[in-house]
């Protein structure tokens, strides 16, 4: 996790994260809108449930099992996108929602959530900026 921050970072400073629209934003805004719900998701369930109490935590497992693998395929899919901004970008909340959906977490990955989805919200609206002065 420290290793994609550094990058993030290093891509910022030295200028090599371009300000480009995605390829497929309809792809993209499927990633924003999925993302979206798992963080909603994860702070009710953290809302919910005590992890600390093992028959709220069995409760939780029950009810959300398929979250973490919804993430997970998520993150997949973000670490696959051409776009390197995107690409870490994505990849990086989607990683946070794999730790935001987990009954046996704290839930404090899900306050990283939405500062990269700003991250790539602000990426977006300079590729269409740069896409539409390139013109």
């Amino acid at each position: 996790m420290k290793s994609l921050v550094v990058i993030t970072l290093l891509l910022t400073v030295t200028g090599l994260a371009q300000a480009v629209p995605p390829q497929n934003p309809e792809q993209v805004n499927a990633m924003i809108a999925e993302l979206k719900s798992l963080h909603q998701q994860g702070i009710e369930l953290h809302r919910d449930y005590d992890a600390d109490d093992k028959a709220q935590l069995k409760a939780c497992q029950a009810e959300h099992a398929g979250l973490g693998a919804q993430a997970t395929e998520l993150r997949n899919r973000a670490a696959k996108l051409p776009e390197l901004a995107y690409r870490v970008n994505l990849t990086m909340a989607a990683n946070d929602a794999v730790g935001c959906v987990s009954c046996t977490s704290d839930g404090s990955d899900c306050d990283a959530i939405p500062a990269a989805l700003k991250r790539v919200d602000q990426q977006t609206k300079a590729g269409t900026k740069a896409a539409d002065s390139g013109d």
